[in-house]
């Protein structure tokens, strides 16, 4: 893995960008206890996704849209544990099954729990472990400062821009990745930035684990100041709500983060979003105790019941390609 983090010099470094490149917290607590997100919540297969996981369900939505990964493959920002690579690289993921991936991510310890995760073999398919090895790598970079001139592919940044700066009530970091996008898209390439937000200033969330471990800070998105960047630089725009993207079923009940937490503290389970049918099954008389909401996908209440809207209210994914191109 190459490290090009930026070096000493110039202005103070973003706090949450330190915190990224420096911190200790083991990968699998960060996602757990710290930053659960959509895709961690859905990523095993899930009867909301037709039986898919989070990865594959929004690689085929991009394919259904006429993306793919033409000759660069997947150049993925933020790609945490390596679950949405494992999709492509194990799972079925349409043209992006088994395709190019390059996992970019400031985080050392991030890198090297999707190395571990992708390479790993655990079937003991000796040519397929060949293949995991020739298809992903990874590289220590920034995201506003990607070191690729040129990609013919697709640019996947899932769930990771609220962690970019915001000054003076603009997501002056998005903006920045934004303008990075439009450097490096060969014109058939395509760009997914995936988050939570609407048209509304930016606010802050402070995200932390128990005795603060993992603290740090998180910006909803203004998708606003996004789209007018991405057409100022040039590029076509397009914004679909996440849940139509993944065509997901808004009506499944299944364990919000709130249910998990609070589960969590008189029995063991694993932070996923479990349809409601098996949490009951499993924790009968927890369930009835604590009072588990277990709510439908599409309410405001899921993931966190705390929030001001949930994943169908508040996530969405901005498509980016280059003017004047027709996929089919």
């Amino acid at each position: 893995m190459r490290d090009l983090h930026r070096g000493r010099g110039g202005p103070p470094e973003d706090e949450t960008r330190a915190h990224h490149r420096l911190d200790r917290l083991p990968p699998r607590r960060r996602f757990d206890e710290v930053e659960c997100t959509i895709s961690h919540l859905l990523r095993h297969p899930h009867p909301a996704l037709k039986g898919r996981r989070y990865g594959e369900a929004l690689l085929q939505g991009l394919a259904a849209r006429g993306i793919g990964p033409g000759r660069d493959g997947v150049l993925e920002i933020g790609g945490g544990t390596g679950h949405i690579a494992e999709c492509a690289l194990r799972g079925a993921a349409g043209p992006f099954t088994r395709v190019r991936w390059i996992s970019v991510d400031l985080s050392p310890r991030l890198l090297i729990a999707q190395r571990q995760r992708l390479l790993a073999n655990r079937s003991g398919d000796v040519a397929a472990s060949r293949e995991a090895r020739r298809a992903w790598r990874g590289i220590r970079a920034d995201a506003v400062a990607l070191p690729i001139r040129r990609l013919d592919g697709l640019l996947l940044a899932n769930e990771v821009v609220a962690d970019l700066p915001v000054q003076r009530g603009a997501n002056t970091g998005a903006i920045e990745l934004i303008r990075e996008i439009a450097r490096l898209l060969a014109p058939s390439a395509a760009a997914v930035v995936v988050e939570f937000g609407g048209d509304f200033p930016p606010s802050p969330i402070e995200l932390g684990a128990g005795a603060g471990a993992g603290r740090h800070v998180e910006w909803s998105i203004d998708f606003r100041q996004l789209r007018e960047a991405a057409r100022g630089a040039g590029l076509d725009v397009e914004q679909v709500p996440l849940h139509e993207l993944l065509e997901a079923d808004l009506s499944v009940r299944c364990a919000s983060y709130t249910d998990l937490w609070r589960l969590r503290r008189f029995a063991r389970c694993e932070v996923f979003a479990a349809p409601a049918s098996e949490v009951r099954r499993r924790f009968p008389w927890l369930s009835r105790l604590l009072l588990l909401e277990l709510p439908p996908l599409g309410s405001p209440r899921w993931p966190d019941a705390l929030a001001k809207g949930g994943f169908a209210q508040l996530f969405q994914a901005l498509i980016l390609r280059q003017p004047g191109l027709v996929f089919r």
